[in-house]
């Protein structure tokens, strides 16, 4: 018929557009409506509705203007009819860091009996489904490795800012305010919330805000290391002003603790402390992975309260002591265990062998993180002094005895007080170190000044020497 053609049925289509911040202007909502549009006209398609989504990653479905296509259209068993879903490439679909998941949405249009058409591919031959299906995989994840690829070059600049003692985005904490810097790294003026730099050789650092919230950090500091007030004391003391956190609320206990921890008070500056990009679940990283940059900017608080702090923080919290004696109680028995059953290998008795460990001068100590060095702290007992020498085992996590830290320390060391402490950044931790292997050779040297301790001891056990 000559008329066949007009009587067909026009094809209709929704359209879908999609800008994110750290996409090029090429890719802007008003340039892929113009692809779009000129796509639509070339093969006679009514585009009856346009969802958008601006300033929006791609890298999760989460988008209004994404749910809305699905909800209100695709899904929607009262929507208008229409055919297509145009779009004008794979990458405004979305950069899903895992391509299935962008097939998993295409699949649920055709499910509907909507077909998905990337405009800057065109429509797709019968016969070559195969390819078309391979290109659009491929497309898929080099949407996805263009978002890995601009994650890393960010993450990396932001590594580099913070190296130097910057800060490479996000707001100052509680009690100090972010000041803008020239090229040359001179003040221009404090950052109102906000407001941003605008060169990009200009940097942003940290400085106190000197007001009435600094002045709240020197007061829960004092009160913890001067006046020795516990972190309940100091809420309380708190809530009876005016001053509030940073959210506006009251102080508890877990808000003052988060100020006692805080490093940059000391005019440190962190980044990396968790792992939360490209949008996927985070986590926090270990101190191995943080960027340090100490005495980056002006502090509220000296060094050395902040230590005192921090090391009197550790074991006011019942779960920091309790995990350290476990960790003592573990490893104290797999040392027990090791050194009684070579003690029944060289033909002694279980009784003699337990009295004889519980005689010896092994004692332990739990390794406090603090800074960039590890504080090993050893508490000896007066019967512990007849000895001329200690083991000393410090314990860091790890629950093998292989792995632990273990030191010869001289009683002379301890002088008039009971403990030592050794900061694993120092001479002292290497000289008094020991191998493993040397073990044997000083538990025999203690087991011989106990013996020799007391002269009916030395009747007594003198065949344990011989055995030995």
């Amino acid at each position: 018929m000559i008329f066949e053609g007009s009587s067909q049925k026009r094809k209709t289509a929704i359209a879908y557009y999609r800008h994110s911040a750290e996409d090029k202007q090429e890719n802007s909502i008003k340039i892929q409506q113009g692809h779009v549009e000129e796509f639509a006209q070339k093969h006679k398609i009514e585009i009856i509705h346009q969802e958008l989504d601006e300033g929006k990653s791609g890298l999760l479905a989460k988008r209004p203007g994404f749910e809305r296509l699905f909800s209100d259209w695709i899904e929607n068993p009262t929507a208008p009819f229409f055919n297509y879903i145009l779009v004008y490439d794979v990458s405004r679909w979305g950069r899903f860091q895992n391509p299935d998941q962008s097939g998993y949405y295409e699949y649920l249009c055709t499910k509907h009996g909507k077909e998905v058409i990337y405009v800057s591919r065109g429509f797709t031959a019968p016969t070559n489904q195969l390819i078309s299906s391979l290109e659009t995989s491929i497309q898929r994840y080099m949407a996805a490795e263009y978002s890995r690829q601009l994650s890393d070059k960010v993450f990396h600049g932001c590594v580099k800012i913070s190296q130097q003692g910057f800060s490479s985005g996000g707001a100052a904490p509680y009690g100090m305010t972010r000041l803008l810097l020239d090229v040359n790294k001179n003040p221009i003026r404090i950052l109102k919330r906000g407001e941003f730099k605008q060169i990009a050789n200009e940097r942003v650092t940290f400085t106190p805000s000197n007001d009435s919230t600094t002045d709240t950090i020197k007061i829960i500091f004092d009160l913890y290391v001067n006046k020795k007030r516990s972190i309940l004391q100091i809420v309380e003391r708190i809530n009876h002003t005016d001053i509030c956190t940073a959210k506006g609320e009251k102080w508890n206990r877990s808000k003052v603790i988060k100020i006692l921890k805080n490093e940059v008070y000391v005019g440190t500056r962190i980044y990396n402390k968790t792992w939360g990009r490209l949008k996927q679940k985070s986590y926090r990283n270990p101190r191995s992975l943080w960027v340090i940059k100490p005495n980056a900017f002006d502090a509220i608080i000296n060094a050395k309260d902040f230590e005192v702090a921090k090391e009197r923080l550790y074991w006011n919290i019942s779960s920091n002591w309790r995990k350290g004696i476990n960790n003592v109680r573990k490893i104290k028995n797999l040392t027990k265990k090791d050194v009684i059953n070579w003690l029944l290998n060289k033909g002694l008795d279980e009784i003699l062998c337990n009295k004889i460990f519980n005689e010896l001068p092994i004692i332990y100590g739990v390794k406090n993180h603090s800074n960039d060095h590890g504080n090993l702290c050893f508490l000896i007992t007066e019967r512990q002094r007849r000895f001329k020498n200690v083991l000393a085992i410090g314990i860091d996590g790890d629950f093998s005895l292989m792995k632990q830290d273990c030191f010869l320390l001289d009683l002379k060391e301890f002088k008039d007080s009971n403990y030592i402490i050794l900061q694993d950044n120092t001479p002292a931790f290497f000289d008094q170190k020991i191998d493993q292997e040397n073990i044997e050779e000083v538990i025999k040297n203690f087991i011989q000044q106990y013996v020799n301790s007391e002269r009916y001891m030395k009747t007594k056990y003198a065949f344990v020497l011989k055995v030995l």
